[in-house]
């Protein structure tokens, strides 16, 4: 590992990233990082993103866009966060009894923000969690249930099943793992990551038409559109970073890597609670789930 692209990452004029990067590549304890950890809540955009909440917690819309926001600043289970936390988990859950439907690719999104910030020992985001798994289909994927209703034989939807990527390795990453994670993964690695299972199609670039992206550095995911780093990070700590079917993600990662070791921008979303960098300009955010992906792979072994 690039110590050096370490050192950058632990500066202190970004302590969010300095924060996960102690204690997700450094292994240092969050009791350890105390300080750096308050530090992000004092910063002034996280202030003034939590300065728009109401007198209830809540912000105006309540998107999914602010709890992905506060997943990847580190930000844990705090009772500043509570209630809106508590009004997702209950929009959630009512949605899905009347409907006996899903959020489509924004579930997993908005589950991997709750298992990143701790929220997932609530026996009510289990509840959700484990909802969401069993719409896992026969081939390992997943797709949105109201289409799976219009037409009960589909196949999974590449880009579902990427959003399901996202969840299972942040439930790995907490001891959570639900069952079917070997055939999720088998799905992406029987496709050489990027391909149709027979080959015909090519995902590398998404679907241009409807404006999906998946081999650039974006940042943060959305629904349609997740940035390379991520994926290739939620492969490996799902024990896949040595597969072979992994050599060209790698190559494409590796391709995105400037002559100073670290990554740029290539894309973000425009309104967003929170600035995580602007495009062209190396990037802290990308670059730290690049060193999360190499840390991965480092540490497991090839299971061909």
């Amino acid at each position: 590992m690039n110590e050096s692209i370490v050192e950058w990452l632990i500066e202190d004029n970004n302590p969010a990233v300095k924060y996960r990067t102690l204690t997700e590549i450094r292994g240092e304890s969050s009791d350890c990082c105390r300080d750096v950890y308050n530090s992000i809540w004092e910063q002034k955009s996280v202030v003034r993103m939590l300065s728009k909440q109401d007198n209830n917690g809540l912000w105006a819309n309540n998107s999914y866009e602010y709890l992905t926001a506060c997943a990847e600043l580190g930000l844990y289970k705090d009772e500043r966060l509570n209630n809106y936390v508590d009004f997702i988990v209950k929009d959630m859950t009512d949605f899905m009894n009347k409907t006996d439907d899903d959020f489509g690719c924004r579930a997993p999104l908005m589950l991997r923000a709750l298992v990143m910030m701790g929220y997932h020992e609530r026996s009510d985001v289990k509840e959700l969690i484990s909802r969401c798994a069993a719409t896992q289909l026969y081939d390992g994927g997943f797709n949105c249930q109201r289409l799976l209703k219009q037409k009960p034989e589909r196949k999974s939807c590449y880009k579902a099943a990427i959003q399901g990527l996202l969840l299972y390795s942040e439930c790995k990453r907490k001891n959570i793992l639900p069952e079917n994670v070997d055939k999720l993964l088998e799905y992406f690695l029987k496709r050489d990551i990027f391909y149709s299972s027979d080959r015909t199609k090519n995902f590398k670039d998404g679907r241009a038409d409807k404006g999906w992206r998946f081999i650039d550095n974006f940042f943060p995911a959305e629904p349609i559109r997740v940035g390379l780093p991520l994926i290739v990070s939620a492969l490996s700590v799902l024990g896949a970073g040595n597969h072979p079917a992994l050599v060209e993600s790698w190559e494409l990662l590796n391709a995105k890597i400037d002559e100073n070791g670290k990554m740029k921008l290539d894309g973000t979303l425009s309104k967003f609670p929170y600035n995580f960098g602007g495009v062209g300009k190396e990037n802290k955010w990308v670059t730290f789930y690049m060193m999360l992906a190499e840390m991965e792979k480092m540490n497991v072994k090839c299971e061909t």
